[in-house]
């Protein structure tokens, strides 16, 4: 359990700020994974952080996409999203996971408004043109890559109280829906709207040097710590896109990025509220202050 008294200078910091965290597919693939983390987001509204989720859903599309009667294709982590493709995952994230997510949250006391990444110009695309992969040139269908975020419903949302919960699929700005990466869009929109923090909630423990080994976590890292892992190949599979999604915020004004583990029990609440934290915490520069001059948070 958090320790209140030794949690108390991180909950102090961390009021009134505004925190995006994206909530991956893995986490609320089983109800009381989702549960448990819709306790722990209660427990950070309540405390007094501003959050906006963005969640994704891709093992839950690839459930619809086989029941539609099609087999998911993904080259290099990304889904090629055909006609059927994207039918599902409007079925898979807007439709079933997105209702059950803020059922979970209303159960656990969060005034929780779920938002389309297709309300009111929030989020605009264009489509992807061919690409050039390991298998050669691919059309990866109705995939997107963002061009414009309006905050402003989401903003008004936290003014009021509210916790926006952003699902995708995104628009191109004339009626074409489009697949673009959830990882991407909470880096995005914690940009624009200038968030201190933008938690990627994984199946993860972390950044792990060695996906296949937890015990190979690495605690904390900068851009330039983040671009040697990646440079070495350390960085492999989903975790590609992600810090990919770590730079564009940090590069966008974010204060810090984390990565957590959203099937671990408390996690995400020992990342926030305590100094040696649970997963990987990014920033824009190493930091090297002495723990004696900043006393409230070096981890958190």
């Amino acid at each position: 359990m958090i320790d209140l008294v030794r949690a108390a200078p991180h909950i102090a910091l961390h009021r009134g700020k505004t925190f995006v965290f994206k909530l991956g597919g893995a986490p609320l693939s089983q109800r009381h994974h989702r549960r448990a983390l819709a306790q722990e987001i209660a427990a950070v509204h309540a405390l007094g952080s501003r959050i906006v989720l963005v969640h994704g859903g891709g093992p839950q599309t690839d459930s619809v996409q086989r029941v539609l009667g099609e087999e998911p294709r993904m080259i290099g982590g990304k889904r090629v999203t055909t006609p059927l493709a994207l039918r599902a995952l409007c079925m898979a994230t807007a439709g079933e996971l997105h209702a059950e997510l803020l059922a979970d949250l209303a159960a656990a006391g969060v005034p929780a408004a779920g938002v389309a990444g297709t309300s009111a110009g929030l989020l605009v695309a264009r489509k992807r043109p061919p690409v050039e992969t390991e298998v050669g040139t691919v059309d990866f269908g109705a995939v997107g890559d963002l061009v414009s975020v309006d905050a402003a419903p989401l903003a008004a949302l936290l003014e009021a109280g509210r916790l926006p919960v952003v699902s995708p699929p995104a628009s191109d700005g004339a009626g074409q829906l489009l697949n673009v990466n959830a990882d991407f869009m909470a880096a995005a929109i914690a940009a624009t709207l200038g968030a201190a923090k933008l938690v990627l909630v994984t199946g993860a423990p972390g950044i792990l040097t060695n996906p296949e080994d937890p015990s190979s976590l690495v605690s904390a890292l900068s851009l330039a710590d983040l671009a040697e892992l990646e440079r070495t190949g350390q960085v492999r599979g989903g975790m590609k896109a992600k810090a990919s999604a770590i730079r564009r915020a940090l590069e966008g004004g974010v204060g810090r990025v984390h990565v957590v583990s959203g099937l671990d029990p408390e996690a995400l609440l020992i990342e926030l509220y305590t100094n040696h934290g649970a997963g990987t915490l990014v920033t824009r520069e190493r930091e090297l202050v002495p723990e004696e001059a900043l006393p409230v948070e070096l981890h958190a």
